[in-house]
């Protein structure tokens, strides 16, 4: 009987198919990157699309130091346009730079026309639904880690709110924008204006720093509002896509940097 066997499965041989090896992150020799577009969970909120645009640049940190990732001369940040003075010298994030007193986005042009709404203050106790909200998005807070702070808005069940900002629409009404990361994953959320619901989102993985909100603002005169997420070290600019009766994302460009 063990003869028979051993003569069956010498006649059957069982073809393994070699898997690819996973592609390498980014390393600090080559801290700029592309990364991997992230799909929405099934049954989850809509997760923003991917429409890459050139032309755009991002103002990065490394050790305490300012670049640009391409050779705009006027950057944008919340408090309006700002004009970046090159020193000429390359570092590992671009082109260093003068330090660019809060801007975030390297525009396209010259900036003429750019207007960035101010934004209104927000109730503490929508910055704490804003964080339930995005704690539903992020992977579930490490059971051996440090017990969140109590009594924070900002910081409630384990995630750091960078922003929440108010965004008025045209013929539909406000909505809040959100971020925040927890254990370095961040994410990006346009909540209705009481933060009840997720409308759409975006993961921001590998963010370790702090994640503040570009508020929408037409930046290339098209017609259309853009906005960023930005930290030190990690930055996506999006497409507003407004309708009345929804909302959605279109992921233009997203730059990062090693720390």
């Amino acid at each position: 009987m063990l003869a028979i066997l051993t003569l069956l499965l010498a006649c059957d041989p069982v073809e393994v198919t070699p898997t690819a090896a996973p592609a390498a992150g980014p390393s600090a020799t080559d801290p700029v990157t592309e990364a991997t577009a992230v799909t929405e969970a099934p049954g989850g909120p809509p997760a923003a699309k991917e429409s890459l645009e050139d032309g755009w640049g991002a103002l990065l940190v490394h050790d305490g130091q300012w670049f640009r990732t391409n050779d705009g001369a006027v950057a944008v940040g919340r408090k309006g346009i700002v004009p970046l003075t090159g020193t000429g010298e390359q570092g590992p994030c671009g082109e260093l730079v003068a330090e660019p007193a809060g801007a975030m986005i390297v525009l396209k042009g010259d900036g003429a026309g750019v207007e960035v709404p101010e934004a209104p203050a927000i109730q503490a106790a929508l910055v704490e639904r804003a964080a339930w909200r995005m704690d539903e998005l992020l992977p579930d807070l490490d059971p051996f880690a440090p017990a969140p702070e109590a009594g924070v808005p900002s910081r409630s069940r384990g995630v750091e709110v960078g922003s929440v900002v108010k965004a008025r629409r045209k013929n539909a009404p406000p909505v809040l924008i959100a971020t925040g990361h927890r254990e370095c994953r961040g994410v990006l959320a346009i909540l209705d204006l009481e933060a009840s619901e997720v409308l759409v989102q975006d993961s921001l993985p590998d963010t370790c720093d702090k994640v503040r909100v570009l508020p929408p603002a037409d930046l290339d005169g098209d017609g259309n509002r853009e906005l960023a997420a930005w930290s030190e070290h990690h930055v996506v600019l999006y497409r507003l896509d407004e309708k009345p009766g929804s909302v959605g994302l279109t992921r233009l460009a997203r730059w990062r940097c090693a720390p």
